[in-house]
């Protein structure tokens, strides 16, 4: 009678290997899934940052552009004219990036993420956001107008409704 042999068994060291590989691979994964999210939150940061740079940039503009003129009108004993509404983006020595030029809310629905946009109708300056999903407003809208209105001084950009992106107000 032939001897029994027994069974093969499978090799602990096998098992150990691809054990720890399986780990490795779900460590990458949960790595790159972490550093993923963390990524998108900082393109939102600096979305904010590109968004409220822009608007300081067009209040300055206003302000210097109200300022020379009325040194012009002073040194002319004229009174400068308040109140005229014109493109704020004309007034910046370089366009931001994404300034697409005259167009109304339609046409901004149009064009990509991060767009800029003067309204002559409404005086307005419209943005598309390139990631929306941070943009909180309370009509859910997925771009962000500013009024240009005309006060007493230089022209003032005012938000049309309150703006809210990552948890802190645009205005």
């Amino acid at each position: 009678m032939a001897a029994l042999r027994p069974a093969a068994q499978p090799s602990p060291v096998w098992n150990a290997h691809l054990t720890e590989w399986g780990l490795v691979a779900a460590l990458v994964l949960v790595l790159g899934g972490v550093l993923a999210h963390h990524a998108r939150e900082v393109r939102g940061q600096a979305e904010l940052a590109q968004i409220k740079s822009t608007l300081g940039g067009l209040r300055t503009a206003l302000v210097v552009a109200h300022l020379d003129a009325a040194v012009a009108g002073s040194r002319a004993g004229r009174q400068p004219a308040v109140g005229v509404q014109h493109n704020p983006f004309a007034a910046l020595q370089q366009l931001p990036p994404g300034y697409a030029g005259l167009a109304g809310p339609e046409a901004l629905a149009a064009l990509p993420g991060g767009s800029w946009v003067f309204d002559p109708v409404c005086s307005c300056i419209g943005y598309r956001p390139t990631e929306p999903a941070w943009l909180q407003s309370p009509v859910g809208a997925v771009s962000m107008w500013f009024r240009v209105g005309a006060t007493s001084g230089p022209l003032q950009i005012n938000a049309h409704q309150p703006y809210v992106w990552m948890g802190q107000a645009v205005d």
